[in-house]
């Protein structure tokens, strides 16, 4: 749980209130009416952080990533106790950021230690056992001057806090590449020609050493996502996806060989550069399998009728094989996606209209130069968006707070898909909700 002292104050506070509006009645009243305080471990937390902010320190939280609280509760030391870490900016002193650790000590919580930097901003920080010792390291991301961003990783487990390394970095990420049972640093970073260069550190007993490095296929300005994730074959991987500003994406793929970090696919294998559709990487049949997205266009005998692309979702193994587990059509702009039939492939065109109701995505069978329309699937969002959905016997999908779902199939597309397929294919696509990363 990791809450500031004040987030968890409120939660209490907001408890005892409702407790209050059930019991008023209650000749016991005047006992229930009685707030309930904090432990004192977290009064003494509090004290603490006040006398910070009342010598004159602010709240520097970090900015990305998936730990935001100026104060995190963390069990650093593995002894099942929480220690506390609060993240402050000190203007004027000669290192202004401050990261001071609070352990629990009986009924309070006494400074531990302090870590210091010359930057003014955190930019995101995680907890990883990189050295196996049971203590966690904290792996800062340090945004300094010129925007530079440093990964500053340190060691708690002394009297002081001792530096494992320093390095400037794009993205990180902590995995077990090897199998060792220990994880592994990789960090992403820019050569001097600014092309994306990828660095393994492991612990070799005193510290954390550089193991191997390796070239990315495409520039760290065009790095867009650095995916954790797990080939077919159960061997672990990191998937890199670059964008460039044309809207082309590719992905490399890394894991361990013998001697440090390899590629499993790069994003020059065969010219593999594909159109991006804001997809990435991810375990989407639920498989325990990440999978690539590769789009390809739909045929579209038309010309004028725009560029659509289906999406095939790759498994690669270790050595590079590929298997196409599912292709999909994702309706980013009405928030839908189609499993479709694995044989449509290029015997499929589609086309998309829209208006002031809502829109309509149109399936049809290609026939030489010519396309039989066989089903459409409507999202409506106007005020009678329930009569349309309803409209001429169509097949009702799914309704959300401002759009319904609906198909119709017309006569001769039941051989392409059935009415139960096409329920079962249909889904609502989640908004991705990201803090950012490391």
């Amino acid at each position: 749980m990791r809450l500031s002292c004040k987030a968890a104050a409120l939660c209490l506070l907001l408890a005892a209130l409702t407790l209050l509006c059930g019991c008023a009645a209650s000749p016991m009243g005047e006992t229930l009416y009685r707030l309930p305080k904090l432990p004192k471990e977290y009064e003494s937390l509090e004290a603490r952080i006040d006398e910070l902010i009342q010598n004159g320190a602010e709240y520097a939280a970090p900015t990305s990533g998936g730990n935001l609280q100026s104060v995190q509760m963390v069990d650093l030391d593995g002894d099942g106790e929480e220690e506390a870490l609060a993240f402050f900016r000190r203007a004027g002193d000669e290192r202004p950021l401050k990261i001071y650790v609070f352990r629990a000590a009986e009924d309070s919580y006494e400074q531990y230690c302090v870590i210091e930097g010359t930057s003014n901003s955190i930019y995101s920080v995680n907890y990883v056992d990189l050295d196996g010792d049971g203590w966690r390291e904290i792996l800062a991301g340090i945004r300094g001057e010129l925007d530079v961003q440093n990964l500053s990783v340190w060691s708690l487990s002394q009297s002081e806090p001792q530096r494992l390394l320093l390095t400037g970095y794009s993205r990180y990420a902590a995995r077990d590449l090897d199998g060792d049972g220990r994880q592994d640093l990789v960090v992403l970073r820019s050569d001097e020609e600014n092309y994306a260069v990828a660095d393994d550190y492991f612990w070799n007993g005193t510290e954390l050493a550089l193991r191997s490095s390796m070239h990315l296929t495409s520039t760290v300005a065009e790095l867009s996502r650095l995916t954790s994730g797990t080939l077919s074959d159960g061997e672990s991987a990191l998937f890199v996806t670059f964008v460039t500003q044309d809207g082309a994406a590719a992905t490399d793929i890394l894991t361990m060989g013998d001697g440090g970090l390899r590629s499993v696919k790069s994003s020059g294998d065969a010219g593999k550069v594909y159109h991006f559709l804001d997809l990435y990487p991810s375990d989407m049949n639920g498989d325990g399998v990440t999978e690539v997205p590769e789009p390809a266009p739909f045929t579209q005998p038309d010309p004028k009728a725009g560029v659509y692309y289906r999406v095939c979702w790759r498994q690669y193994d270790s050595e590079g094989r590929s298997a196409a587990v599912r292709e999909t059509y994702q309706d980013a702009q009405s928030g839908w996606s189609l499993i479709l039939p694995s044989d449509w492939g290029e015997r499929v065109s589609l086309t998309r209209t829209g208006g002031t109701d809502g829109s309509a995505v149109t399936f049809s069978r290609v026939q030489g130069e010519e396309t039989e329309p066989f089903l459409t699937i409507f999202a409506f969002t106007g005020v009678n968006r329930a009569q349309l959905a309803m409209r001429g016997g169509r097949i009702l999908l799914a309704r959300q707070a401002q759009v319904t779902y609906a198909a119709e199939l017309y006569g001769g597309g039941m051989d392409m898909i059935d009415e139960q397929t096409l329920r079962e294919s249909f889904g609502l696509d989640a908004t991705e909700w990201t803090t950012g990363e490391n």
